[in-house]
């Protein structure tokens, strides 16, 4: 992969400082636990594929959580359709890359609260979008270009700047964290069935 001429530095945390491109590892996080609506051709529960009868009929629409954010929309979107646009462009474009190429949205996004401090989501700061990516293609890649993995090898932590530059995925960022106005992260796991099961994950299926 011919290496990008921009890049990223630090470790992720769920809410670096507005402005910051700060990473950090942090520790795992209880099973999945939530699912698409209706529309989904299939949801993640307890990290594991469901069928789309598990969720709400396509005629209801995504119904509201609790906090009032639409099941199966990460926070930080007003609505399914928000969510829809930038992920499809976002997965697209890193598809260009690795064609084979799953996502989900973890993290505050999904679970509306930090780990780290327990705040919700965007309360005083910004929030940040944590994805995991998996595929192959994305897999060999890292593999091939020195990415680390953790001990058990089935996932990468926050991908540094110099990973992101390596796999040409730098740019791809910058663009995400733009035009949302957030940090995003990514991380690569071996599959996302694997990401699900690890924490709570709302995947891109559209």
């Amino acid at each position: 992969m011919t290496p990008r001429s921009r890049g990223h530095g630090g470790g992720a945390g769920d809410e670096p400082p507005a402005g910051g491109r700060g990473r950090r590892n942090r520790g795992s996080r209880p099973d999945n636990v939530e699912q698409g609506h209706g529309h989904t051709r299939e949801a993640f529960q307890h990290g594991r594929p469901t069928a789309a009868g598990g969720g709400p009929s396509p005629s209801s629409g995504p119904r509201p959580s609790s906090s009032g954010q639409p099941a199966g929309v990460p926070h930080g979107f007003r609505d399914f359709g928000q969510f829809r646009e930038f992920a499809t462009r976002f997965r697209d474009r890193m598809r260009e890359l690795y064609p084979d190429l799953d996502m989900g949205f973890q993290g505050s996004s999904v679970t509306g609260r930090s780990a780290d401090t327990g705040a919700p989501f965007d309360e005083g700061r910004v929030s940040d979008y944590d994805i995991a990516i998996s595929g192959d293609s994305v897999n060999q890649a890292a593999h091939e270009n020195g990415v680390r993995f953790r001990g058990d090898g089935v996932s990468t932590g926050p991908l540094s700047g110099r990973d992101l530059d390596r796999l040409g995925l730098d740019g791809i960022l910058d663009d995400a964290s733009a035009e949302t106005g957030r940090e995003v992260h990514v991380m690569i796991f071996r599959t996302i069935e694997e990401a699900a099961g690890r924490k709570p994950t709302i995947k891109v299926w559209f």
